[in-house]
């Protein structure tokens, strides 16, 4: 569930200062002439570590590349690399795609990527989706007649609901596909697309230009956003709790689970010094057994169709305040972002209010883990404080059932 926030930030920000923009709106309408030896200005939308970024900018030294992203944990390695393969067509800036004009004049940019955008799948958040009208107009506003938009996405949902509102907006469409990699690689990956590809995921993939009909900000009212729910990251069904087994974990499930975990590098502080997880018996065995002696924790193991995907546990349980901690962790890639995480901590949150007898469950993520926040939000658990690295959350047993009675 947790994140770590990136080691040493500020000093690292500060040793990438040759590719940040500390104040992005000075330049605009003068990117060109503050950063002579370029033809064009081209923007990416949530860089994150930035293999698209840099790789895209070393493959057209003529563009300048403007990359913004709101998390600075995962925009200082996008700097880093940077840096590192001497890029110097590209910069980076902490901003966020909602106050787009503020950066760029009318008609400056000549093409934006949309990379792996979040989905927002609820029906009241479509409006954040980065393919909403609100930002296809702004989008609009500082593209020229005959600007592009390169949007990729492995959720085909959103694909689907985006390709209509470029429709509607009046953008020309062109190179629609639904399997952008199906013969062979295309174009620059992102780190996160070669794991989807890699575990067999199609990629959707299009190119929006603007035109006379495109409207811009200037077009009047919005339209509004009815029945616009989507489905998962990748267009299933998210599991149920019925789908999934959650039990008492013993050495054979801890064991079974060790045996197969592949940490994530990007869940790591500093992802360059990742070493990966090597099972070993002895060790496990230890840690295991340090787990099943302390009275104030319960472990529970993730079963799908038998096989163990999931560790979760709940600590420091304090059977007279009625309080417990919880965690959760899953195996490898291949179990995450399904949404199996969400649907196996919902179980055991319920085992902690209905047989444990719970009233209150914390948990805290990092604060750039916003992932594992909208996980705990999706539970009905409530943000009760933060400090500079961490988010600290609060789920009652009343909050929790109120939560699960909206949901069915």
């Amino acid at each position: 569930m947790r994140m770590r926030k990136r080691h040493n930030l500020l000093p690292r920000m500060e040793a990438c200062a040759a590719v940040l923009i500390e104040n992005g709106a000075e330049h605009r309408g003068r990117w060109l002439q503050d950063f002579p030896g370029y033809d064009r200005v081209w923007l990416e939308i949530g860089c994150g570590k930035g293999r698209f970024t840099v790789e895209t900018a070393k493959q057209n030294p003529d563009a300048l590349f403007v990359a913004i992203e709101k998390v600075p944990d995962a925009m200082i390695l996008a700097m880093e690399r940077a840096q590192r393969e001497g890029v110097e067509n590209v910069r980076f800036l902490d901003f966020d795609a909602a106050r787009l004009p503020e950066l760029f004049a009318p008609g400056e940019l000549g093409r934006i990527y949309l990379n792996f955008s979040d989905p927002w799948p609820k029906s009241r958040d479509a409006k954040f989706r980065l393919t909403a009208p609100n930002f296809l107009r702004r989008y609009a506003d500082a593209l020229p007649l005959g600007g592009e938009i390169h949007f990729k996405t492995d959720n085909t949902p959103l694909f689907n609901w985006s390709l209509e509102q470029f429709e509607a907006e009046g953008w020309e469409l062109d190179e629609v596909k639904n399997d952008l990699h199906g013969a062979g690689t295309v174009g620059v990956m992102t780190d996160y697309e070669e794991k989807f590809v890699a575990e067999g995921l199609k990629i959707n993939r299009l190119v929006a230009a603007r035109t006379e009909a495109t409207r811009t900000t200037a077009d009047g009212e919005l339209p509004r956003l009815r029945n616009a729910a989507l489905a998962d990251a990748r267009g299933r069904k998210l599991p149920s709790s019925e789908g999934l087994r959650l039990t008492e974990s013993t050495p054979a499930l801890s064991h079974a689970f060790f045996r197969e975990l592949k940490q994530a590098p990007e869940l790591f502080e500093r992802p360059e010094d990742f070493t990966p997880f090597v099972y070993d018996a002895q060790r496990v065995e230890a840690f295991c057994a340090a787990r099943r002696a302390d009275p104030k924790r319960r472990q529970f193991a993730l079963l799908l169709d038998g096989e163990v995907i999931g560790d979760l546990g709940l600590k420091r349980i304090d059977r007279e305040a009625k309080t417990a901690e919880a965690e959760i962790c899953l195996k490898n890639d291949a179990c995450r972002n399904r949404g199996y995480g969400t649907a196996g901590l919902r179980l055991m949150l319920e085992k902690g209010f209905a047989e444990l007898g719970l009233e209150q469950i914390e948990a805290d993520t990092l604060s750039a883990n916003t992932r594992s926040q909208r996980m705990l939000k999706k539970l009905g658990f409530r943000l009760v404080r933060e400090d500079e690295s961490r988010r600290y959350y609060r789920l009652t047993r009343a909050d929790f059932r109120a939560r699960q009675e909206g949901i069915r």
